[in-house]
C-alpha cells in the first residue's frame, strides 16, 4: 500500500493509492499515542504492508528536495514558528509515522529557494508541501498545465505549466480564506501596539473572523452567503493574477481546479467571475495526490513536478 498525508490546517487526511480515506482532526491527534494514531490508520486503510508513506508537514520551507524521512533535518523547517495554528497534532502525526518503521519521504514546500519563475521569489514562502501532493493529484489524472485555488480556511494558489511547479501565491500574501488571512493595515497598527503577535493576526484575519464568527455554522444567512462571495472574489482575483503570469509564459489556456471544502459551493460563482470553466476537486485529492507520489518514487520517479527525488531515496530503495 502506498499511504499519502495531507497536513491541512484543520485536519490531516491519509489516503491510499487505491482511494481509501481517513481524517483526523488536528486537534484530536494530539491527544493520541503513536500507537492510536497507527492503529487507526490501519483500521480506517487496510492492514497491507505499507511500502512508502509520502508525508507532508507544516510549512517544508527547510527542503529543495524529496527526502527520507530519517535525513530531514528539523523536520524539513527552517524554523518551528511560522503562520498558522499550533496545536501539536501534526507533529504527533510526523512523529508516529516516524516510530512505525514504515518507509516515508518528506515532501518540500515551494519557497525561495525552490525552482520557480524568479519573480515570486519576492516572497520567502509560497505555498506548503500538501500543496505538492494536490498539485500532482491532477497531473496524475491528464492535466500538465493548470492553475489550483485552495480555498477555505485560508487561500492558497499555484500553477502548473508544462509539468512544473512554477509559481505559488500563499496564504498571507493576498486572498483571505474564512478563518486566516493577511495582515492589513489595522493589523500591522495592532501587531505594532503589542495587542497581537503577527501570527495571531494572520490567524484572525480571516472573511468569518472579522465578523466574529469562528465557522459557518455561526452566521446568520445573510452572514453565510457575503462570506462565499468574498471568498469565490478573491480566489477568481488570485486565479486571474496566475493567469496573467501564465500568458506571459506563453501559456494561454491552463485548465483551471478549485480545492477546499467550499469548492463545490463557490465553483460556480469563481466560474462566472473568470468567466472559464473551473473544476472542483475532492477533499481528500491532496492526501490522494501524495498518495501517488508515493507510488511513483516508489517505482523510480526521479522528478516530482519539477522537484528532485534525493538520490537517497532511491539508493535505500535500491539497497
Amino acid at each position: 500500500m502506498f499511504l499519502g498525508v495531507d497536513h491541512g490546517t484543520t485536519a490531516i487526511r491519509f489516503a491510499s493509492e487505491k482511494g481509501s480515506i481517513y481524517e483526523l482532526s488536528r486537534s484530536s491527534a494530539a491527544d493520541l499515542s503513536y500507537e492510536q494514531i497507527l492503529s487507526r490508520i490501519e483500521e480506517s486503510l487496510g492492514p497491507e504492508r505499507v511500502d512508502l508513506v509520502a508525508l507532508s508537514y507544516s510549512m517544508g520551507d527547510g527542503l529543495t528536495r524529496i527526502v527520507r524521512l530519517e535525513d530531514a533535518a528539523n523536520r524539513g523547517l527552517i524554523s518551528q514558528d511560522g503562520a498558522g495554528l499550533h496545536q501539536g497534532g501534526g507533529t504527533r502525526v510526523f512523529e508516529a509515522i516516524r516510530a512505525s518503521g514504515w518507509p516515508a519521504i518528506l515532501l518540500p514546500g515551494i519557497h525561495r529557494a525552490s525552482r520557480i519563475d524568479p519573480r515570486f521569489r519576492v516572497f520567502s514562502h509560497g505555498m506548503s508541501p500538501e500543496k505538492v501532493g494536490l498539485a500532482y493529484g491532477v497531473f496524475r489524472q491528464g492535466s500538465s498545465s493548470f492553475i489550483v485555488c485552495d480555498a477555505s480556511s485560508n487561500t492558497v494558489s499555484f500553477a502548473v505549466l508544462r509539468g512544473e511547479i512554477v509559481a505559488a501565491i500563499d496564504a498571507p500574501i493576498f486572498a483571505p480564506g474564512l478563518l486566516q488571512g493577511p495582515l492589513d493595515v489595522q493589523a500591522i497598527r495592532d501587531v505594532d501596539a503589542g495587542k497581537m503577535t503577527a501570527n495571531q493576526a494572520f490567524n484572525w484575519g480571516g472573511i468569518l473572523s472579522k465578523i466574529g464568527r469562528k465557522g459557518l455554522d455561526q452566521c446568520s444567512p445573510e452572514e453565510r452567503h457575503l462570506a462565499m462571495e468574498t471568498l469565490a472574489l478573491f480566489a477568481a482575483m488570485e486565479m486571474a493574477a496566475l493567469l496573467v503570469l501564465c500568458r506571459d509564459l506563453d501559456h494561454e489556456n491552463p485548465q483551471l481546479f478549485l480545492a477546499g471544502s467550499p469548492a463545490r459551493e463557490i465553483e460556480p460563482r469563481v466560474s462566472a467571475l473568470l468567466d472559464r470553466r473551473v473544476v472542483p476537486l475532492e477533499r481528500s485529492a491532496a492526501a490522494q495526490g501524495c498518495a501517488r507520489i508515493a507510488e511513483d518514487v516508489f517505482a523510480g520517479k526521479e522528478n516530482i513536478l519539477g522537484i528532485a527525488v534525493d538520490e537517497r531515496v532511491r539508493a535505500g530503495k535500491e539497497g
